[in-house]
């Protein structure tokens, strides 16, 4: 009996971070359609574009898995303590780290708990790919790895224009754009209180990355893939609408 309830407990903990996430995304009104089939049968590379701090909810409720994110992170109010809640793995971005860090990452596979990473290394504005940095890709030597592609598409029914595509989009200041994106907490509360959104989350198909093989070409395969996935799914509008 012990051991059942225990069993019990420890299946919940694993869901709790999935429902969590669902829950949230919902209260942004953002309406998930998944494509493809997330791999759940071992622990699993996941490997994902990235244009907000929402993406964490999106992924969050659909995989089962504990994010990488910069160490930067566990100090952000509210966001940093509930990363913290759902065993994220921060990391430190100091080129003397690397090796040891890389053997976090190995260990929590080897453990057979799933990694959910953005290879971009930044968020952008949602509407493209930038480069997949390579590093990471040692620790998923051996190991299963799945590129998704997270698409913000449709605002309150129709293609996102630019404007409302920054309404989910949160990401450094392109200098080139006159008006920079909204401080963190302004953007998130502002978020709060969107029209229906629709987002595609594409599981592309997955495979073993074998040891010894090339990071770099193995994150250019997964950022082409992506990329794909991002323009199949992603409408702009005709003319620049408005928000």
């Amino acid at each position: 009996m012990l051991v059942a309830k225990v069993l019990r407990l420890r299946k919940l903990e694993r869901k709790f971070p999935e429902l969590f996430h669902s829950t949230a995304a919902k209260l942004f009104n953002i309406q998930c359609v998944i494509h493809g089939q997330c791999n759940e049968g071992a622990a699993t590379f996941y490997v994902a574009n990235h244009a907000t701090y929402l993406d964490v909810f999106v992924l969050g409720g659909v995989i089962e898995g504990s994010f990488v994110a910069k160490s930067e992170v566990s100090g952000w109010p509210v966001f940093g303590q509930l990363a913290r809640l759902q065993n994220t793995v921060f990391l430190e971005r100091r080129a003397q780290r690397a090796a040891e860090q890389v053997a976090v990452l190995r260990d929590h596979l080897a453990e057979g708990r799933s990694l959910i990473v953005f290879p971009e290394g930044t968020s952008t504005a949602g509407d493209y790919v930038a480069p997949f940095r390579s590093s990471l890709y040692r620790a998923a030597e051996g190991h299963v790895i799945q590129p998704v592609s997270v698409v913000y598409s449709d605002y309150d029914g129709k293609p996102m224009s630019p404007a409302q595509r920054d309404r989910y989009a949160w990401y450094l200041p392109d200098p080139k754009k006159a008006v920079p994106n909204a401080p963190f907490l302004n953007h998130f509360l502002a978020a709060l209180g969107l029209k229906p959104c629709s987002v595609h989350v594409v599981f592309h198909d997955p495979f073993t990355m074998s040891v010894g093989a090339d990071r770099k070409t193995t994150a250019s395969q997964c950022e082409e893939l992506v990329r794909r996935g991002l323009e199949t799914y992603l409408v702009l509008p005709e003319s620049n609408g408005n928000a």
